[in-house]
């Protein structure tokens, strides 16, 4: 626990000397908080007083900082801005209607980090797009943090983590799932799953990833192995068939030659990644998760018009849904916090009209920049970075992940790549 505070605690130390330095300027704030991605997760307050984070105190310092970026709204932003505040009244009144009131509406003050950190990356992508790249390499700085915790973690153990507890589930009959710098595995499978795609970018000629690209998001994904996570790694096939079927024709190449040579090799190195072991038991995972599915939705069909209140779940079926436990090994008992599905944690707190209108922050910028493709100009690294996108999208599927900052920071920053597409520079000609 010393630790995390210190940890943190240098982390704020850091920001304010780099920021001030810097000039105060927003690229600071951004770039600090990506390239620290890591760290932003630890905590600064105790959960009874809201569970704030590094990333929300520094979002909010930029807040305060940065006010009048907040006064203006741009008329290309009008559709985000109102669905940013329908979203802020329904969270409010469905804290309201909850029966946890108090703990509901300390949780909407980790929602509005989000939308700061959204709003000043926008606003700078803006006037500077060429911020982007730098923000790529450091979210791929990102990823050899991650190979160093886990590469640590093979050498000493799983006591080189952040955290005191990690999740019961890194470790079973078939090995041990590697969380890096996080405290659940699964969560890590996401983060890789993600970053994966960030490998692919050619600055030079985005249309034609080099032999490092396709070299470098290969080892990403054999990383992505040692996490065991099942649901990330069919994100990452979902997403390659999304690129098989818009990008140019040198990935193409590339994704049914790896296609071809994992068909080949998977069998003789199936005893070698606990992923391929973990796909023998997708049965008995899935009716287990098919139960909590269901509980889950029961509660949502009782609050289908606003939910349960954001930051209840726990709380909620501790009272009113028993069922919903981890027996661990030394026999205690772990309260789920989550149905194992981020769609129906999103649908029980919030209702169907929150759960609608949070995913519309999404699907439009993917929308409108796919549209744009084909109807404007080929924008291949929009493609890359909804890719990323859709593997969250799978892989969320069995876990709610927007709990993490670092997902958060990872996932709000590719939706404003892609709402900020139209800056991107025209890439070179030829195929």
């Amino acid at each position: 626990m010393l630790l995390l505070i210190a940890l943190a605690g240098t982390a704020l130390f850091l920001f304010f000397l780099f920021f001030f330095r810097s000039k105060c300027t927003r690229v600071a704030y951004l770039l600090f908080v990506v390239y620290f991605c890591p760290v932003m997760s630890l905590g600064v307050l105790p959960d009874a007083l809201g569970g704030l984070t590094v990333f929300d105190a520094l979002s909010y310092f930029s807040f305060i900082f940065f006010f009048k970026d907040f006064v203006f709204i741009s008329q290309k932003n009008r559709v985000y801005f109102s669905l940013f505040c329908l979203l802020m009244v329904i969270l409010f009144l469905g804290s309201l209607h909850s029966k946890f009131v108090q703990h509901s509406l300390l949780s909407i003050m980790s929602v509005l980090p989000i939308f700061i950190y959204s709003k000043l990356l926008t606003k700078e992508l803006t006037i500077n797009p060429d911020l982007k790249t730098k923000l790529i390499r450091g979210f791929q700085l990102s990823f050899f943090m991650a190979v160093i915790f886990i590469a640590m973690q093979i050498l000493v153990g799983l006591k080189f983590t952040f955290y005191k507890d990690l999740n019961p589930n890194i470790s079973n009959s078939g090995g041990i799932r590697y969380p890096g710098f996080f405290g659940d595995a699964q969560v890590n499978a996401q983060f890789l799953g993600m970053l994966s795609f960030l490998f692919l970018v050619n600055f030079k000629n985005i249309k034609k990833p080099t032999f490092l690209n396709f070299l470098l998001f290969t080892i990403v994904v054999i990383t992505l192995f040692y996490s065991g996570g099942r649901s990330a790694f069919f994100g990452v096939c979902v997403s390659l068939v999304f690129l098989l079927f818009l990008f140019a024709w040198r990935l193409k190449f590339f994704i049914a030659l790896s296609f071809i040579i994992a068909v080949t090799i998977i069998p003789f190195l199936k005893d070698s990644f606990i992923l391929f072991q973990r796909l023998d038991t997708f049965d008995d995972s899935y009716q287990f998760r098919h139960y909590i599915w269901n509980e889950a939705y029961e509660i949502y069909k009782n609050n289908a018009f606003l939910g349960i209140g954001i930051g209840n779940y726990k709380d909620y079926v501790e009272r009113y849904s028993l069922d919903q436990y981890y027996v661990l090994e030394d026999n205690g008992i772990l309260i789920m916090d989550q149905p194992e599905n981020g769609y129906l944690k999103i649908l029980t707190e919030t209702g169907l009209l929150g759960f609608i209108i949070a995913f519309l922050f999404i699907i439009i910028p993917m929308a409108k920049a796919i549209y744009s493709h084909f109807t404007v100009k080929k924008n291949y690294l929009t493609l890359l970075f909804i890719a990323s996108i859709i593997c969250w999208f799978v892989s969320f599927n069995s876990l709610y992940t927007l709990s993490d900052r670092r997902i958060i920071i990872l996932l709000v920053s590719l939706i404003c790549f892609v709402i900020k597409s139209g800056n991107t520079v025209t890439i070179k000609n030829g195929d």
